[in-house]
């Protein structure tokens, strides 16, 4: 492939020095402005590093989300291009490892799944009022220096690489000052990020309000200020407020499942409204969220627990979002063969008992229970 007419200079470069395998100056001439953007053969700086087989270049790229599905004049994605064999296996997509098992999986017991409300739409517009607050009147510079030094900087990741690649998808953000690598952070795989953050979002709920009043208290700071210790609520303002998230809205079914007790089963009764209080990742298919679904015998008594009625039971959970805000497709964001959908904190759901399984399931699973939840009317604001 050689170098073609552009008509930005500065694409141009871009594009010259992606040619010349020249990582230096790829660096320096990297930008939002022309990472995507086409020469005259509608070839990206993608196309071109795939068809020369520049490896090093294309996991550069990926780490800069480059987009994997424009086409050139000839209808090609940089991965159809590519040089050989070598380079196209770079473009597949991964399987999630083991330590993120229960990525799709949720459990009634685990502090960072779903909080119940009779006020639940109440509770849930004011949390997104006051989140949204931040996002209107902090500076997006101040509310990421929060999120990076007095958050992402107490986590306890599972290794010192794994908090250097979540630190470099913030420093990206950062320098960019482009939120959606906080989505690219999330869905790295076997860092223990979202893991983290889920936990720290459920253990307060919305009694996060409370602590950043209390903050204004405390230390005087005004409403302009970014939010002290509540580094995880900035990250979820930021996600679910930000403009550039704008495109990944989605609305429509997915799927997630769960390991419950039998008595934790029966709460779920038709008509009962339910609030998300942390994220939960879901699947436009059934058959993702089948993956990571056990059979009820494999779920093992916890030996802490006395209870005739431990023993956990697959469940699979089918939810229905109405509001494009609730959540988003981050299959254009991820490296895994999962076509995730992310549920954002605080969306009311009501428990549905649906007359025909037929209409939210490819093929029934014997021994899983269906839960349908759908998005309550009242939670559109």
């Amino acid at each position: 492939m050689e170098l073609s007419d552009s008509i930005n200079p500065a694409v141009g470069i871009f594009h010259a020095a992606c040619l010349e395998n020249d990582l230096i100056e790829v660096k320096k001439t990297i930008s939002p402005h022309v990472l995507d953007e086409p020469d005259s053969n509608g070839d990206t700086a993608l196309h071109i590093v795939s068809s020369k087989g520049y490896i090093q270049l294309i996991q550069l790229l990926f780490h800069y989300n480059a987009s994997r599905t424009i086409q050139n004049k000839n209808g090609l994605t940089a991965e159809e291009v590519a040089l050989n064999d070598d380079t196209k296996n770079l473009f597949k997509l991964k399987k999630r490892p083991k330590s993120d098992s229960k990525h799709f999986i949720g459990s009634a017991n685990e502090i960072e799944w779903l909080d119940t409300y009779r006020n639940a739409h109440r509770i849930a517009f004011e949390n997104l009022e006051h989140m949204k607050r931040w996002v209107l009147k902090v500076p997006f510079t101040e509310l990421l220096k929060k999120l990076r030094e007095g958050y992402i900087n107490h986590i306890k990741f599972r290794s010192d690489l794994s908090k250097k690649e979540i630190e470099g998808y913030l420093e990206l953000v950062s320098d960019w000052e482009q939120p959606v690598g906080l989505i690219t952070a999330y869905v790295s795989g076997g860092t223990g990020f979202c893991t983290a953050l889920n936990y720290d979002l459920a253990k307060h709920g919305s009694n996060f309000r409370f602590l950043s009043i209390q903050n204004l208290f405390d230390s005087g700071y005004s409403d302009n200020e970014a939010p002290k210790r509540l580094g995880q609520y900035i990250f979820t303002a930021l996600v679910i407020n930000h403009s550039s998230f704008e495109k990944y809205q989605r609305t429509g079914l997915s799927y997630r499942g769960m390991s419950l007790t039998q008595s934790e089963i029966d709460q779920y009764k038709n008509g009962d409204i339910i609030m998300t209080r942390s994220f939960l990742s879901t699947s436009k298919t059934q058959q993702t969220a089948d993956l990571f679904l056990s059979p009820s015998h494999e779920h093992k008594q916890d030996p802490s627990e006395n209870k005739a009625d431990e023993q956990k039971y697959p469940v699979l959970c089918v939810y229905d979002v109405v509001n494009s805000r609730s959540s988003l497709n981050l299959e254009p964001l991820s490296h895994f063969d999962e076509q995730e959908v992310l549920i954002s904190p605080f969306v009311v759901f009501c428990v549905k008992k649906p007359a025909d399984t037929s209409l939210y399931l490819d093929k029934p699973k014997d021994g899983v229970t269906l839960i349908h939840l759908k998005e309550s009317n009242s939670n559109l604001k």
